[in-house]
């Protein structure tokens, strides 16, 4: 890309930067967000300048669609702007089919541009780390903005970005991988020069969303929502953490606060759920925290009220239509499945979407594998209830093929902008399945049990805490059914460690606290079941 030239009649026209939905949409209001991004903006209109400022402080903030917003003011009123390209790129790096044709044609711009002599050196370092993103990944990316922060040593938004795109994640034992651990180390050197930076701060909570030691960071995770209230982003953020961390009211107050100023910002600009995945996401999230408290008719109904959501039908290429189709329409089939009560399977199987619904998905989607998958799977549940061991047979068989099948979509879900969903609801079909092997195998008993626990197992493997501050896409901890093969073996010492383990990665879940109080109970462990008793009864009274 780098090496292209173009004609000044072959050069994308900034209309092409533009989504379709914000052509004739009236402009962006500056207001009160995040700040702290500052730099000289080689522009020839200063209200393009403070666009572009507030839209770098949106995209640090969490807000990519709302700075996109910003960016395309700027470029309205100065189509040369070089900051407000590269603004358009960054916060359109998501994967969504509606976004490539934008993306890409700000890039190519914004190279053409360079070439022409526009912009000051400082943009130029920023434009070559762009495309060193665009061409070679985030590695190369960090080492781009490392190289152009060696030159301007004043700009610390080059180490964020170097820092963002450095990051890597812990291991499975909650340690830092090295790229991780050079980040943070990084971050926290800006951290000492500016302790009271908000935007340093989100940077740093969204660095450690895998964490395992969530605890450690959640009061700066509060005091973030404190110095900036009111501001969507941030209190999801909140929610994930307070989540992880067990506190399952706290967080479903947050996704309800974030919720409703999403709804009001898509009513005061006109935008819809096409628009806001992130209030769908925040939707599901509550949902998902009130279940973990107990609250499973609530978090039905909340499940029940998504699905009602409508988006426009010259949409169906949006983040917002990608969130409802791969999360909303799925959220009360995961839910029953976590509870897994009498009837529950059957009521999962009838909540997915009708064959109507998902035909008219086809043409934009892949997710209709995902729902394939997932019927089949509610069939066995439904069919090892049943006792019918022919049918049980035939899901099994279909299942066998279903995954591989689902597998070899994955490059059209790639070119479709649907790789991070596909991955999830592929995750959630492979535990899904896993686990109902060891629920048929636990259900013939004698030797037949004994293989239970090789699926089990295999399940909780494969269930890893989410990333993108998403909730586990399979809800029901893989211990609970663990930790109950080994009551069936009479190794209550065992299934007290995986309820323990349990807890660990699910903190005060009550389908975990439920088990283990049964067991404690089981093995007469009287003050051990008292006090998870009572664990219980103040997380139900906090509701």
């Amino acid at each position: 890309m780098a090496g292209m030239s173009w004609a000044a009649e072959s050069l994308p026209e900034v209309k092409d930067l533009i989504l379709p939905k914000l052509q004739g949409a009236a402009e962006v209001e500056m207001s009160a967000v995040p700040s702290g991004i500052t730099m000289a903006i080689s522009a020839t209109d200063e209200k393009a300048q403070k666009h572009v400022i507030q839209g770098l402080n949106l995209i640090h903030g969490g807000w990519d669609f709302q700075a996109y917003r910003h960016f395309i003011a700027a470029l309205r009123m100065d189509p040369d702007c070089i900051m407000a390209h590269f603004g358009v790129v960054f916060s359109l790096l998501e994967t969504e089919s509606e976004f490539m044709k934008p993306r890409m044609a700000a890039a190519d711009r914004a190279l053409a541009l360079i070439q022409a002599g526009k912009g000051t050196e400082l943009e130029r370092g920023y434009i070559h780390a762009m495309t060193r993103l665009l061409e070679e990944g985030p590695g190369d990316a960090a080492s781009a903005f490392a190289e152009v922060a060696k030159k301007f040593p004043g700009d610390w938004q080059l180490k964020l970005f170097e820092v963002y795109f450095r990051r890597s994640g812990f291991d499975e034992y909650g340690s830092p991988n090295p790229d991780q651990k050079v980040a943070q180390d990084q971050l926290s050197v800006l951290m000492k020069n500016q302790p009271d930076s908000p935007l340093l701060m989100h940077a740093w909570l969204m660095m450690r969303t895998e964490n395992l030691a969530m605890a450690e960071d959640l009061p700066m995770a509060r005091r973030l929502c404190q110095m900036v209230p009111d501001y969507p982003p941030y209190l999801h953020l909140l929610g994930h953490y307070e989540w992880r961390c067990g506190n399952h009211h706290e967080a479903a107050t947050a996704f309800s606060r974030c919720g409703d100023l999403y709804l009001k910002w898509m009513k005061d600009s006109g935008m819809t759920m096409a628009d806001c995945p992130e209030w769908i996401r925040a939707e599901t999230y509550r949902a998902i925290a009130l279940a973990s408290s107990g609250q499973e008719d609530a978090a039905l109904a909340v499940s029940q009220s998504l699905v009602k959501v409508k988006l426009p039908d010259d949409r169906m290429k949006s983040a917002g239509a990608r969130m409802m189709w791969w999360e909303a329409h799925t959220l009360q089939a995961r839910l029953l499945m976590r509870r897994g009560g009498k009837g529950d399977y059957e009521r999962a199987k009838a909540s997915l979407p009708s064959k109507v619904a998902v035909n008219s998905m086809i043409p934009h989607s892949k997710v209709a594998f995902y729902y394939q998958g997932l019927a089949m799977v509610l069939d066995g549940q439904i069919a090892l209830s049943q006792k019918n061991s022919k049918r049980l047979e035939e899901v099994q068989q279909a299942l066998t093929m279903h995954l591989p099948l689902m597998d070899q979509v994955r490059r059209d879900a790639v070119m479709l902008g649907e790789l991070a969903p596909f991955l999830r609801a592929y995750s959630f079909l492979e535990i899904a399945v896993l686990k109902l092997k060891g629920d048929i195998a636990l259900g013939k008993g004698g030797s037949n049990a004994g293989i239970a626990y090789n699926w089990y197992s295999g399940a909780r493997e494969r269930q890893v805490l989410a990333s993108r501050m998403m909730p586990p896409v399979f809800l029901l901890p893989m211990n609970v059914p663990l930790g109950r093969y080994y009551e069936s073996k009479s190794q209550l010492d065992r299934a007290k460690e995986m309820y323990l383990e349990g807890l660990q990665y699910w903190p005060r879940d009550l389908l975990l606290l439920e088990s283990l109080r049964q067991l404690q109970v089981t093995s007469q462990d009287e003050a051990g079941a008292k006090s998870t008793h009572d664990l219980i009864q103040s997380i139900k009274r906090e509701n």
